[in-house]
């Protein structure tokens, strides 16, 4: 009785527990449409803003020493394996950069890097949608330049996983200060814009796409993973809870066939008894 009872607790829990794995597969599936749907977009809009760079001929000042870094990790649940596949991509771009500020987008892989001996500068939360994006971008967008400059910094690099498919983990660097764009060899003009605000206008706007991109991309692998995950749960706890109905059903079974043979021993314990009593009672006995 008290195995029936702790199983049916136990199938409870994996109950409970299975309706909110399919809670976060849902909302992992529907932010995981939602930035597939702005990618491409935003690479098409990054490579028109990159054609912008080549006929502006913009530059960028060069520091003199130190490089900083970006890691854009997760902050979600079921993305351990993503987490740990970016932290260390990232911990190796670090050392291999030398000395330098550290800033990191997602609390836990800030946590990870720490443990890896990687200071990190400051750490911010991750977005769960790209709706997120933009407040974040901001963030990141004033303190990389205003890092950039004040330390005087030879470069800035941003490690991210590059998003390539639902599952498919591929962390990458990227350069993104100082801008490093070849200059086209024709330049269209334009009599209304002077060259200096176009040239302005154009590093502010690869910036802004640069990281916008990135983060977009992040957002994008960082859900499909948590996609995979939760529907290898999704699996496991179906074959567990399936795993456990059957061994109620067979505990049931076991218990209703002990009380058909406990009723049984009982009813031939009783019919033996009176029997035995009426033998005793015939005249043979003289009673």
């Amino acid at each position: 009785m008290r195995s029936d009872i702790e199983g049916r607790r136990r199938l409870h829990s994996l109950d409970a527990l299975g309706e909110a794995v399919g809670a976060m597969k849902s909302l992992s599936a529907h932010h995981l449409r939602a930035a597939r749907m702005s990618v491409e977009a935003a690479r098409t809009y990054r490579s028109g803003v990159e054609r912008m760079l080549q006929w502006s001929g913009a530059v960028f000042a060069r520091g003199v020493e130190g490089a900083g870094l970006l890691v854009i990790g997760a902050e979600l649940g079921f993305c351990g394996s993503y987490n740990s596949q970016v932290v260390s991509e990232g911990a190796a771009r670090r050392a291999l950069l030398g000395g330098g500020p550290t800033l990191c987008v997602g609390h836990r892989a800030a946590a990870l890097l720490r443990r890896r001996g990687v200071a990190v500068l400051r750490d911010y939360g991750m977005p769960a949608s790209v709706a997120g994006i933009p407040g974040l971008l901001l963030q990141l967008a004033e303190e990389i330049l205003g890092s950039y400059a004040e330390n005087r910094l030879l470069s800035f690099d941003v490690v991210s996983s590059r998003f390539a498919g639902v599952g498919s983990v591929s962390p990458e660097s990227v350069r993104l200060l100082p801008l490093e764009v070849a200059r086209a060899d024709t330049w269209p003009g334009n009599r209304y814009v002077q060259s200096g605000a176009f040239s302005f206008a154009a590093i502010r706007e690869f910036l802004y796409i640069a990281l916008y991109d990135v983060l977009l991309d992040a957002i994008a692998s960082e859900h499909g993973a948590r996609l995979i995950a939760t529907q290898s749960a999704e699996k496991w706890l179906e074959a567990r809870t399936c795993r456990l109905r059957r061994q109620l059903a067979a505990a049931r079974r076991e218990a209703s066939t002990q009380e058909v043979l406990e009723v049984a021993v009982g009813v031939r314990a009783r019919h033996e008894a009176m029997a035995h009593e009426q033998r005793w009672a015939s005249p043979r006995f003289g009673l």
